[in-house]
Parts: C-alpha cells; sequence; structure tokens
C-alpha cells in the first residue's frame, strides 16, 4: 500500500461545502483528503454548509470541523485560520476552492464585475495563503498549499475575460508563494480544471472522446479533488510553483481540422 503522507495530518479546506448547482470541488476535496487520514476544518461562508461537509466526513469515520467565515473579508480571514489551528492544533495542508465568474462581453464588463471577480478568485487566495504560509513558517514543519485556478487562465476567456485573468493570477501566486516558502519545507500548487460543470457524475466508465472538446472525456469533481489530493500528498514532496491541469486533454487541442477521418488525405498529399 502506498503511503501518501496524510494520516494525522492537520488540512483546512476553503470553500468546502457544497452549492447543488456547482461542481462541488470543496466537498470532494475535503472528502478526498480526510479519506486519506486527514483531519479537516471546513472553512464556508455559509453555516449549514458548513456543518454538513463536516457531518458528512464524520459519518464517514473521519476528524472534520466546521469554520464559517467570509474569506473575502481579511479579517474573518484571520479569524478562521486561527479557529482553524486552535481545533486542529497547527496546518499541514491548505486548499483554496473559493471562485466564480460573471459572464459578459469584454467591451460590456462594469467596474463592479470586474472588482467582484478579482476579490472572489485572486485576493482572497493571497490573503489565505499569505496568513496560512505566516502560520506554518512559525511552525517550522513545512507543509503543501493548493489553489484552484481554471484552464481559463492558461487560454482565452472568452465573455469572463475577468475570470481568466484572475485565474492566471492565482497560478503566479503559486509560483511566487512557491519561491519564497520553499526554504521553508512549504510547497505551494495550483489545480487547472476543464469543463467539469456540475460534476459530471453521471458520465458512463469506459466512454472516450464524446465531443470535440475533450479528447479523452470531460473530467469529474473527483478528478480534481484527486489531483489536490496528490499534490497534497508526499508523493508530490518535490513538486512546487506547479499548475495540474485536468481538462481530459480540452487544451491540448491542435489549431487545425486534422482529425482521424481525413489525415490520409495530407499523407496522401491531396
Amino acid at each position: 500500500m502506498i503511503d501518501l503522507g496524510l494520516v494525522g495530518k492537520r488540512a483546512v479546506v476553503s470553500g468546502a461545502g457544497y452549492i447543488p448547482s456547482r461542481a462541488g470541488h470543496g466537498r470532494h476535496t475535503a472528502l478526498t483528503l480526510a479519506a486519506a487520514g486527514a483531519a479537516v476544518a471546513c472553512i464556508d461562508i455559509d453555516e449549514g454548509r458548513a456543518g454538513s461537509i463536516a457531518s458528512e466526513i464524520e459519518d464517514a469515520g473521519g476528524v472534520a470541523y466546521p469554520v464559517v467565515a467570509d474569506m473575502t473579508e481579511r479579517d474573518q480571514v484571520a479569524r478562521a485560520v486561527k479557529v482553524s489551528v486552535d481545533l486542529l492544533g497547527g496546518i499541514d495542508v491548505c486548499v483554496d476552492i473559493i471562485g466564480g465568474a460573471t459572464w459578459n462581453p469584454v467591451g460590456e464588463v462594469t467596474p463592479g464585475e470586474w472588482t467582484w471577480t478579482i476579490e472572489n478568485n485572486l485576493t482572497q487566495v493571497f490573503t489565505l495563503f499569505q496568513m496560512v504560509g505566516q502560520q506554518m513558517v512559525r511552525q517550522g514543519t513545512g507543509g503543501s498549499m493548493v489553489a484552484l485556478a481554471s484552464v481559463d487562465g492558461t487560454v482565452a476567456a472568452a465573455y469572463h475575460a475577468p475570470y481568466g485573468a484572475a485565474k492566471a493570477g492565482v497560478i503566479s501566486l503559486a509560483k511566487s508563494f512557491a519561491y519564497e516558502l520553499g526554504r521553508h519545507g512549504i510547497r505551494v500548487n495550483a489545480v487547472a480544471p476543464g469543463n467539469v460543470g456540475t460534476g459530471n457524475d453521471d458520465q458512463p466508465e469506459g466512454v472516450w472522446a464524446v465531443d470535440n472538446i475533450n479528447p479523452l472525456i470531460a473530467p469529474r469533481a473527483k478528478d480534481i479533488a484527486n489531483a489536490v489530493l496528490f499534490l497534497s500528498s508526499d508523493l508530490a514532496a518535490r513538486i512546487t510553483g506547479q499548475t495540474l491541469i485536468v481538462d481530459g486533454g480540452a487544451t491540448i487541442r491542435q489549431a487545425w481540422t486534422i482529425t482521424a477521418e481525413n489525415f490520409h488525405l495530407l499523407r496522401a498529399g491531396e
């Protein structure tokens, strides 16, 4: 059996609650870390959601604590980190899930949409990682931080440009934090999901290339959680400043229309 090194570790998941209309990245991540043996502080702005995921982990035999906070407010981030430290005894793993997009052509994006998107997708990541990073440095035992970015931070983000810019910022933040905190044994990485939608849990197994977007198949929420688990674990002990793209191959597509059906024409020189 492979030891992930997470048994007895103390994890914080920011945005752990489940919203039915969303993919459930926070819920899946919290459950996956708990299943690997970590105790989890489940932070959410909604008390019911925080309590629900903590109870779900406990019902499965894990250890979890609900923490209620608006993670876009700096003072509440500080309180949430302190409460998490008090409950867990420290922080070894921190995962930031929070984010959201507004949709508009670039010529119609309002100042309010821009500000909201940057605050909810980028600024709150910086604030949480800054405070957790300080805590990990004080502990002197290293740690891992993972933020959810997006493939929209690596390619064009048409009609939601602020979101793409914010997620590109998250990818850059991971590199900068990783560079500065590496001397303390702290690793910082990002996971960039593709089109997970509301989770893709209804996809059949063993069926591939069902659309012209994903050469493999669209990722599921649990695939994103598994990527976070990997980067949080000892398997990634020498990986930092990286962004792991989990998109079923969507962003590797070529610019040309060469397909399995027409490539023979090219080979024949037609």
